[in-house]
């Protein structure tokens, strides 16, 4: 039996949907794979096949299993107005009537609700060859429509919905080109314009992404240039970004160490974000010079404190004063950096997805998890402590080390395995095998700012945490959630009591996950970022006078 996630929709559901209907839900696996996003969405599915319907109901929140077509939208269990998502994946070409269902299922959506749907291009190239020669597209017989680009804007239109975006898909060859070529005397007599044609002609399908709302949503490019890629690029750019392409108008585009030129769509506002970027005075005053006369709101992004490179210092911290204002992860670094520029928004860290709840093996062997890049003068202050406890426990207990030899090569027990720097997900793979992770990290400036980024991720694959107080009071709830230690006495107490009682250990792993799924997943946050920026555009003037202050030489000819 078929079990396919459909990735098109997928990515461009909202991440903070509140109710979902899913038309044609197949076995449920898009949905599955959806609450791992949004564990707080109603995922509701509507089957036609009772075998595929009977999978979907241990996925979805509940399945209705029924023709849509013969299905009355009333005797559905769902108030009119209450759904934030309709997905018709690509079933509205095979019903007899799909003008009178959008119609009719519209009427659930809320006043901001969306549609997304998946449509086959009637006048894609490859079609109109095979056409030419005789054959026609249809290989189950049970298409009852074909849409072009225009039919498929009408056909929302007729139901009272605003298509603000069609996607075309397909592959565009060699061959392709040689089809515009040989038509191009027919375009021309038929008094078509080219590039039109190729639009029309190029799209295999289109995905359709349309909303109740008669307001055109205002438009964003949110472009970046990453500069760290190893270890930061995923949370701080990757993941928001990918989110924030879900919000209507909004594009974003990325790129590691190279300046990408972007053609900006009709009435769209830009935004350039510099990540980690250490700027050369005056190397970079062009390169910002033209971003300014380009139109740009610059960002600075910034994870990490910059009293670490002395290279921004070096160059006058042009950084963050170059820009119009700075994002970052914490409130203590972004006090330090309001030293060199005032408009600084915080975004904490957040996890995109949020693995199944851990189910824990019935064997006896506790794991110890430690994972992290420099974190020498992290460790050595407890390391007697810990080795007193390994050699305790020495027989119901291993330890796994990720990329840190010395601290692997510290401990004193033969059950320990090393795995050099890895990927996130095979770093995410040996912390869902652990039991507890130790987070140390001594009080220093350095330290002070950074993230619990962490706690959250092994919190989110029940592992329970020993951690330091820096950073990690002001997220774990002492007990409930995680243990706190204070001195090296205290750390050796702690983990011995997490190795010996199964029962606390796992319940601080259980409430900690909660905690997570309820206040740190990133489908709850990521709008924040989008409206910082337009709040940011609409205040451009104040920004650039700003900014004009703090180098005239940005605004001189």
């Amino acid at each position: 039996m078929l079990d396919r996630v459909n990735h098109d929709l997928l990515k461009l559901l909202p991440p903070d949907a509140k109710v979902v209907v899913e038309i044609g839900c197949g076995t449920g696996s898009s949905g599955e794979e959806y609450r791992q996003i949004n564990p707080h969405c109603q995922y509701i599915g509507i089957e036609r096949d009772r075998e595929k319907a009977a999978i979907a109901v241990d996925r979805l929140n509940w399945v209705t299993v029924a023709d849509i077509e013969e299905l009355a939208v009333e005797s559905l269990d769902i108030a009119p107005g209450s759904v934030d998502c309709l997905i018709f994946g690509d079933l509205l070409p095979y019903f007899k009537n799909p003008w009178d269902v959008l119609k009719q299922y519209s009427a659930l959506l809320n006043p901001e609700g969306q549609i997304l749907a998946t449509i086959p291009n009637a006048q894609y190239w490859r079609r109109i060859v095979n056409l030419l020669r005789g054959d026609w597209e249809n290989p189950d017989g049970k298409m009852q429509h074909w849409f072009t680009l225009e039919s498929i804007k009408s056909l929302f239109a007729d139901a009272g919905l605003q298509v603000y975006e069609l996607q075309g898909k397909g592959h565009k060859t060699e061959t392709f080109s040689r089809f515009q070529q040989l038509l191009h005397p027919m375009v021309k007599a038929l008094e078509l314009t080219s590039t039109d044609f190729a639009t029309q002609t190029g799209a295999q399908y289109y995905i359709v992404r349309s909303t109740k709302s008669a307001i055109s949503p205002r438009r964003l490019l949110i472009q970046t240039i990453i500069m760290a890629p190893t270890g930061c690029d995923r949370v701080r750019v990757l993941e928001p970004d990918k989110f924030s392409a879900t919000i209507p108008g909004v594009r974003t585009v990325s790129s590691v160490k190279t300046v990408e030129s972007i053609n900006p769509l009709a009435g769209e506002e830009k935004i350039f974000i510099w990540q980690r970027t250490i700027m050369q005075y005056p190397a970079y005053i062009p390169k910002l010079k033209e971003l300014l006369q380009q139109d740009y709101l610059i960002v600075a992004e910034i994870d990490d404190n910059p009293i670490r490179r002395r290279e921004y210092a070096d160059n006058n911290y042009l950084s963050y004063r170059g820009c119009h204002c700075v994002q970052t992860t914490t409130e203590p670094l972004a006090k330090i950096l309001r030293h060199y520029n005032p408009n600084v928004a915080v975004f904490p860290n957040q996890l995109a997805y949020l693995p199944p709840a851990r189910i824990y093996p019935t064997e006896n062997t506790v794991t110890l998890f430690f994972g992290a890049l420099n974190r020498e003068q992290d460790w050595q202050p407890i390391m007697a402590a810990l080795n007193r406890v390994l050699v305790a426990h020495k027989h119901r207990i291993r330890v796994k080390v990720i990329h840190d030899r010395r601290f692997f090569e510290a401990l004193e027990i033969q059950q320990k395995e090393f795995e050099p720097f890895c990927s996130y997900e095979r770093y995410q793979e040996i912390m869902y095998s652990c039991d507890i992770a130790l987070l140390p990290l001594v009080a220093n400036p350095v330290n002070e700012m950074k993230s619990d980024l962490k706690f959250i991720e092994c919190a989110a694959r029940g592992v329970a945490v020993l951690a330091s107080p820096t950073v990690y009071e002001n997220s774990i709830i002492e007990g409930e959630t995680g243990l706190i230690y204070k001195h090296k006495k205290e750390f050796e107490i702690k983990l011995n009591s997490l190795i010996n009682d199964n029962i606390l250990r796992q319940q601080i792993a259980a409430n900690a996950y909660e905690w997570v799924r309820d206040n740190r997943l990133l489908c709850g946050h990521y709008r924040q970022r989008r409206d910082w920026y337009l709040q940011m555009r609409d205040e451009l003037p104040r920004l650039n006078a700003e900014l004009r202050g703090r180098l005239p030489e940005l605004f001189s000819d």
